[in-house]
């Protein structure tokens, strides 16, 4: 029966016995090795890059041993320095004419001791204790009239910053084969540890997934990976989410690049007190192309930001959305999002994805007006499709924008696989558009059959109050991203703001804002700049006076024509004629007082 051959990884700190390793290597059938040279931190970090590569053993030399069996769980064979290779060094320092000393780390100087009191050589020895004091140390010798350095390689090294004389102290042949017979005894000696080890190692790496395990320190400790396979932006996505996979057990992420979606799963582990990381990564293929829209993959993980807060945290009225927007996240029925195009439905959806039962799980939002006929087929037969998945969040973007077909298969899908029962189930719907035919068909069997929650979300205008607390608070934020210190709107400029009708809404309110920063100079908005804004804007006529006017006037007569017809329909309100007429209650005075009113 053949014995599994050992599979070391060698660091040597110099090029020459990297050559001499292998070449003993190949000259045995029992072991499997690798050679890599680099000395002292160059080979503690070779070492920790390559252990987790299925190496039984590492064998090193001197400091650079030290430094690795200080960092990798491996186990570290010395390549030892025997007396016969100081020896040999030494009867050959002899030849030189001039002062030497010897000089290392403790592996080989006290060697170096014991055969200079055995043979009763008068040679200064110096020991470093690291990398750093070995130049002073040989400063102090030079002075001391040395010329030439008997060491290892970072005596070496520091000789080269002194302009001295150096001869390397090398390991023979013998010193390498004895490290090999070592690490070969050592290993075999619990073989049967191994044996469990390699017989776990192909299950795992046979499986149609690939783990990578992480050490407490976050450092790759195990991956299934070949070399060749580490895809840069498959482990760009896995460093993406590694410090939240460390702090934090069972979360689940996903991830489209090019034509694959990947999913990342984590696991704590726990080894002599010791916490590891499991991750595993399962692909499968896309069904749809990188940049389609029809499906977007967000994780909680990913923090994007969410300015939804600032937008329904200031008022009294919208206080009652808050408060349902909370209280429903707590819950695993479905949600029907309704109101006007802009009035923030997909950051509620976000919202009660973060804050809902499965916030560990990946989020999908499926846009149905991007969804045509062959691509919405795809989704809901592909054994790929989000809609497979199991306790994730699934918002359904829009359903009044499939056609009827679309939606009846759709309504089919709901009933025959109890999708709402194995995820969170959100969707929207837009009520000002004549677009969405459908509309009206799905919302009837979203909140009659499937039992919808519904959360209505009012449009701006109807919360114009809020308007001065909604700037404020993004006011802010753009003074910050833009580098600007405005302080607010003049009182004027803040009327024009909230009389206007925002057809809109959150949307336009937030684009009009920035435009307004950019082009403001002084510490507050001013009139006119609002004004010129707003006028460039889409204004729908919402609950005009159908009154019939007399175009033969001027303009301005026809303007006070409307007035006075809104303002004997708001029975003589002017704050409310101002605010269906989108003018600031100054501007309706005015004109007023020129009329005589």
């Amino acid at each position: 029966m053949l014995m599994q051959k050992i599979k070391i990884l060698a660091v040597a700190p110099y090029e020459g016995m990297a050559d001499t390793i292998a070449i003993l290597a190949s000259q045995r059938d029992d072991i499997e090795l690798t050679a890599q040279t680099g000395d002292l931190n160059t080979g503690k970090k070779i070492a920790m890059e390559l252990a987790h590569k299925n190496y039984d053993v590492i064998i090193s030399r001197g400091g650079t041993a030290e430094l690795i069996r200080s960092t990798v769980d491996l186990p570290v064979v010395d390549i030892s320095i025997s007396g016969y290779d100081i020896l040999r060094t030494i009867k050959l320092a002899q030849n030189y004419s001039g002062k030497f000393v010897i000089a290392g780390f403790s592996g080989i100087t006290s060697y170096a001791r014991v055969l200079c009191d055995l043979l009763q050589y008068d040679i200064d020895i110096i020991t470093f204790s690291s990398e750093e004091n070995a130049v002073a140390a040989l400063r102090t010798a030079k002075k001391k009239g040395c010329t030439l350095v008997l060491c290892d390689m970072t005596g070496s090294n520091a000789a080269k910053k002194l302009n001295l004389n150096s001869i390397l102290i090398t390991s023979g042949t013998e010193s390498i084969n004895d490290a090999i017979d070592e690490a070969v005894k050592l290993v075999r000696s619990s073989q049967h540890v191994y044996k469990q080890k390699d017989l776990f190692q192909a299950l795992l790496t046979n499986e149609d997934r690939e783990f990578l395990i992480y050490d407490p320190a976050g450092s790759l400790w195990f991956s299934s990976l070949v070399v060749d396979e580490m895809n840069v932006s498959l482990m760009h996505f896995v460093q993406t989410y590694l410090s939240a996979f460390l702090k934090v057990p069972n979360q689940c992420v996903e991830r489209q690049i090019r034509d694959k979606i990947y999913t990342l799963k984590n696991r704590h582990l726990y080894y002599a007190e010791q916490k590891y990381t499991a991750v595993t990564i399962q692909q499968k293929e896309a069904l749809y192309p990188e940049e389609d829209f029809g499906i977007t993959i967000y994780n909680k993980s990913d923090q994007l930001p969410n300015d939804f807060l600032d937008f329904y945290s200031s008022s009294n009225n919208m206080g009652n959305i808050s408060h349902m927007i909370e209280e429903y996240s707590k819950s695993r029925l479905p949600i029907l999002m309704i109101g006007e195009i802009g009035t923030g439905k997909d950051k509620v959806a976000s919202l009660l994805y973060e804050n809902g039962p499965f916030d560990s799980s990946p989020f999908y939002k499926i846009d149905c007006e991007f969804m045509n006929e062959r691509k919405w087929n795809t989704l809901i037969s592909s054994d790929n499709s989000p809609l497979n998945s199991l306790h994730s969040t699934i918002y359904i973007k829009n359903p009044g924008a499939l056609s009827k077909n679309q939606a009846e298969k759709l309504f089919l899908y709901l009933e025959q696989t109890n999708l709402a029962k194995r995820n969170r189930l959100l969707f929207s719907l837009v009520l000002n558009s004549d677009q969405y035919p459908e509309t009206t068909t799905v919302r009837d069997y979203l909140e009659n059959h499937l039992s919808c929650l519904t959360l209505k979300l009012p449009p701006l205008r109807e919360r114009a109050d809020d308007i001065p607390s909604i700037t404020a608070l993004h006011l802010h934020k753009l003074n910050v991203s833009l580098g600007k210190q405005i302080i607010g709107f003049e009182t004027e400029a803040m009327e024009l703001m909230t009389n206007f009708s925002w057809p809109h809404n959150l949307d336009q309110l937030q684009h009009v804002l920035k435009e307004l920063i950019v082009i403001t100079q002084t510490p507050y908005i001013v009139y006119q700049d609002v004004k010129h804004m707003l006028e460039q804007e889409t204004t729908p006529s919402y609950g005009l006076p159908s009154a019939n006017l007399d175009l033969h006037q001027t303009l301005d007569e026809i303007n006070y024509q409307i007035i006075q017809t809104v303002l004997k329909e708001e029975h003589g309100n002017k704050e409310k004629t101002s605010r269906r007429l989108g003018i600031s209650r100054s501007t309706l005075w005015r004109i007023l007082k020129n009329y005589g009113k």
